[in-house]
């Protein structure tokens, strides 16, 4: 009996927001050549039909006996991207807290690998290895999703790595916890706000104090 050892490819997803608003959407995928030969064809339809939806152009190279799959999408503002065409690999939920002086966003990511490695699978002709194993082959594949911000404003959050404004999950076809992440958004107007009043007070007490010196300074004696 011929026993095939889990195939893994390495893929990794970028997510990069930007100081003027811009958000720069990168992925990379690379199958190996046996993954390639059992399912790389499905791949390469099930992300062109995703992608051409949302007007993006997958470009498929070969690296030595690997295929690479990639793809590179910018937006000019976090609502330009929810404005454009769902690619419907995650489910997104996130909830805001207004604060005076900065913005609270708790989000929760659910990748939707699973359900599409079962849409690959059941898309598959005849094969010479059983479906159940090239699911469990499928299941081992794995992916990093960066996040980086234009600054460190990143609150609580289940990542495995952080480097400087970047934060790294490994995630893999068969995760189920979602990626999770607090960000801090400051009010650039009301931080201005506060720190006038704070000089403010600050040039109040001090001329308070050089008034007190000068009322508490003996008068000379007159003649």
């Amino acid at each position: 009996m011929v026993v095939l050892q889990p195939q893994r490819a390495n893929g990794t997803a970028y997510v990069t927001a930007k100081k003027d608003g811009g958000i720069d959407i990168a992925f990379s995928l690379q199958l190996n050549s046996r993954m390639e030969s059992l399912v790389g064809g499905k791949v390469e339809e099930l992300l062109t039909s995703r992608l051409q939806a949302a007007g993006i152009e997958l470009h498929k190279t070969k690296n030595g006996k690997s295929t690479e799959y990639q793809f590179l999408k910018s937006y000019d503002s976090i609502q330009d991207m929810q404005n454009a065409e769902s690619l419907e690999f995650v489910d997104t939920e996130v909830t805001t807290e207004d604060k005076w002086l900065y913005t609270r966003y708790d989000a929760a990511v659910q990748p939707k690998l699973n359900a599409y490695s079962d849409e690959i699978i059941d898309g598959l002709g005849t094969l010479s290895v059983p479906k159940s194993l090239v699911r469990l082959l499928m299941q081992n594949l794995a992916l990093d999703f960066k996040l980086t911000l234009p600054y460190d404003l990143y609150g609580p959050n289940n990542a495995v790595e952080q480097d400087g404004n970047t934060l790294t999950w490994h995630i893999t076809m068969a995760d189920t916890e979602p990626l999770r992440v607090v960000v801090y958004v400051p009010d650039i107007r009301n931080i201005a706000i506060a720190g006038g009043a704070v000089i403010l007070l600050l040039a109040l007490a001090v001329t308070m104090f050089i008034r007190k010196r000068k009322s508490l300074k003996p008068k000379g004696f007159e003649k």
